[in-house]
């Protein structure tokens, strides 16, 4: 199968090597490249060749929207659409779309090769063909698959962004270190990696965009990104995948 794979790390690049684990051919593109027409070709040409395309894009509904079109327009007619459903919800994204049947919401957060679950979320317009199709390639790719009603967040990135919303949020209002709110979420609650450290991984970038859709979604005041994270955002310091976030990262690991 060739399936077209076009989004942000580390989302993306951990699917194709997914994918290709089992023998799929994959065309892989980042979003960040896409601003060169050359890329931007190249994405087209491939779309036209796909039986499955997976879209990975959530630091903000507006580049959605421009990529999500630019997708599924070039798609061949039996083609799946596979859309990221952190920043908006499936049903609203595949209201932009010519074939709104073949697009299903789908969620992941990082780290995604060792969580082993996806959430699963058809559009009110996905029919069931479409559905089923992707239910099995997520099950082919070695995922626990749950349906989960459809929504912008979906379960895990809600409450995982909102988490770590008010732990920034607590870096300003406290006067807490980001070593000390991740330690008193790791040693005094269990959790398995401190909340600022989890938005580094994921990318500051789209736990904003997350926290935007879902404010936007829900008209909920309490989604409202906290000024610690979107001046990151500002400066570029997104994570992991830049070198800098809440923690500073050289090329094997972090500095705390």
């Amino acid at each position: 199968m060739r399936v077209l794979l076009v989004g942000e790390v580390p989302f993306v690049d951990t699917l194709a090597g997914l994918c290709r684990a089992r023998s799929h051919k994959v065309d892989l593109f980042l979003s960040d490249d896409l601003e060169e027409q050359e890329a931007l070709d190249n994405m087209v040409r491939a779309a036209t060749r796909c039986q499955i395309a997976i879209e990975s894009l959530n630091e903000s509904q507006p580049a959605k929207l421009w990529l999500i079109e630019g997708i599924e327009a070039n798609l061949p007619a039996d083609a799946l659409l596979l859309v990221s459903a952190l920043a908006a919800s499936a049903t609203e994204i595949a209201s932009w779309t010519n074939r709104p049947s073949r697009v299903t919401g789908y969620g992941l957060l990082p780290p995604i090769a060792t969580t082993g679950l996806v959430e699963f979320a058809p559009a009110l317009q996905t029919s069931f063909e479409m559905a089923a199709r992707a239910r099995r390639f997520w099950e082919d790719l070695g995922f626990g698959v749950i349906r989960v009603p459809d929504a912008a967040g979906l379960v895990r990135a809600r409450i995982v962004c909102s988490l770590i919303n008010e732990a920034a949020r607590a870096l300003g209002e406290t006067g807490a270190s980001v070593e000390d709110v991740d330690r008193a979420m790791e040693l005094g609650m269990n959790f398995p990696r401190g909340p600022l450290a989890w938005a580094d991984e994921i990318g500051l970038d789209v736990v904003l965009g997350t926290l935007e859709g879902l404010r936007r979604y829900w008209g909920d005041e309490r989604y409202h990104p906290t000024p610690a994270l979107r001046q990151r955002v500002y400066a570029g310091q997104l994570g992991k995948k830049t070198g800098r976030g809440f923690y500073t990262y050289d090329a094997s690991r972090h500095a705390r």
